[in-house]
């Protein structure tokens, strides 16, 4: 038996027998007995009372002495209690802390369940998006923010990409906005007011467009010029090599200029109509044709189509796409590789594929490749003729086709390029 089991019990017989030695005296032991059953019974129902008025109030006189159950009980609760209220003064402390973090944080937060309504923000939120709490909390979210945009994301139910969308304040705000799982039902809106990076991508985006406007004109004056000097007969032969060189390098400064007008107009113009019929067919084609005119170009061209099905967008956009992308696989394979191209149709769209056994690209580079100006290799687009925006220019429009586009690449083995369609672009003959 326990050591306290034995504490509680043993003392509780010694006064039973006492009780029954003395009725014994008397010639009552029953009597006895029941007396001091009696007396037990009595303290135990005091101690009772006494717990029972110390869990309702909190409040004790004098804890019992002694080694039987009831010190120890009264003990146990007692550390139980301060225990408690240790941890409870600690969690107050905790969400003392986090409510001063939420209070400081630079970004909105804003906590929403299952309904999208707002259980709780922070003051960064109340201060972006002038919520009050008596008008605002249990309010749907798309009550208010109303952006279309938005307004699809959070019905989506993506989380792993966040969208910028014009601020509630006016005066040319940004805000971008960014949902994540939170708690159960629940999730968590973040909101970063990126109206400073928009105005410095607009200046950067203007001065590309400004500076490549200026250029245009100098260097048709000095192309013209170079032209006119190559053609001429009498000129030494000492002249006739670097004269060769600049002019394929003012075709060069040509061709970057004119990449650089089409990613500013890319990047700023709204799409057009998007309703011209796009034959992919025929295009593709045509590119086949004009990759065979090139000196050098892989020996082996294939050109599948799969698919008939035409493509609703801007025409002049659509062969900017598949022209780089093509163009791109021949430039960095070597005459005895292989240019695949693919355009197939399937439930989940229309595809356009690029497939080559070049060079590649380093898993690491791939994030960043539909970066203006970014090279893998600092000098190959240099020798190969490149400007370094192609990848830029595919991906702005086929954004603004709706479109995404898949790399898949490895170093010395070839890459894959795929432009996803959605199909609500799609025109199928049946």
């Amino acid at each position: 038996m326990p050591q306290t089991r034995i504490k509680t019990v043993l003392p509780q017989l010694v006064i039973l027998l006492i009780g029954g030695a003395i009725g014994a005296l008397y010639g009552q032991i029953l009597v006895g007995l029941l007396i001091a059953s009696l007396g037990l019974l009595g303290w135990h129902s005091m101690q009772l009372f006494r717990l029972e008025r110390w869990l309702r109030t909190g409040e004790i006189i004098k804890l019992p002495d002694g080694n039987g159950i009831w010190p120890r009980a009264f003990a146990r609760i007692q550390y139980i209690t301060e225990r408690a209220s240790r941890n409870r003064n600690n969690w107050r402390s905790l969400i003392k802390e986090l409510r001063t973090s939420a209070k400081a944080f630079p970004d909105g937060g804003i906590i929403l369940n299952s309904n999208h309504e707002i259980i709780n923000y922070n003051k960064a939120a109340r201060r972006m998006l002038g919520l009050k709490k008596k008008r605002d909390r249990g309010q749907r979210i798309d009550n208010l923010i109303r952006n279309p945009v938005f307004v699809s994301y959070l019905e989506s139910d993506e989380t792993r990409d966040g969208v910028d969308i014009p601020g509630l304040a006016g005066e040319d705000s940004w805000l971008s906005c960014r949902m994540i799982p939170y708690g159960p039902g629940q999730r968590l809106l973040l909101i970063r007011d990126i109206t400073q990076r928009i105005k410095l991508e607009r200046v950067r985006s203007d001065f590309v467009a400004n500076a490549s406007h200026e250029l245009r004109t100098p260097l048709t004056v000095i192309s013209g010029y170079l032209d006119a000097l190559a053609d001429d007969d009498q000129l030494p032969d000492a002249w006739a090599g670097p004269i060769k060189d600049m002019c394929q390098q003012a075709e060069r400064m040509n061709l970057l200029v004119d990449d650089l007008l089409e990613l500013s107009r890319l990047e700023s113009s709204e799409p057009g109509s998007m309703e011209t019929s796009v034959d992919v067919v025929e295009l593709l084609r045509f590119l086949q044709k004009e990759i065979l005119v090139i000196d050098e170009h892989p020996e082996t061209i294939e050109l599948r189509l799969d698919s008939q099905a035409k493509l609703l967008g801007e025409e002049a956009e659509i062969q900017s796409i598949a022209a780089n992308l093509v163009f791109n696989a021949v430039r960095y394979t070597a005459p005895d590789g292989r240019v695949s191209i693919r355009w197939h149709v399937d439930d989940r769209g229309g595809h356009l594929t690029v497939e080559d056994t070049g060079m590649g690209i380093a898993p690491e580079d791939i994030p960043r490749v539909t970066e203006r100006f970014f090279r893998a290799d600092s000098g190959r687009d240099r020798r190969r003729g490149g400007t370094g925006l192609g990848l830029a220019i595919v991906k702005h429009a086929l954004k603004r086709h709706d479109g995404e586009l898949e790399i898949a690449s490895s170093l010395g083995e070839g890459s894959k390029f795929v432009c996803h369609f959605p199909r609500s672009r799609l025109i199928v003959d049946e």
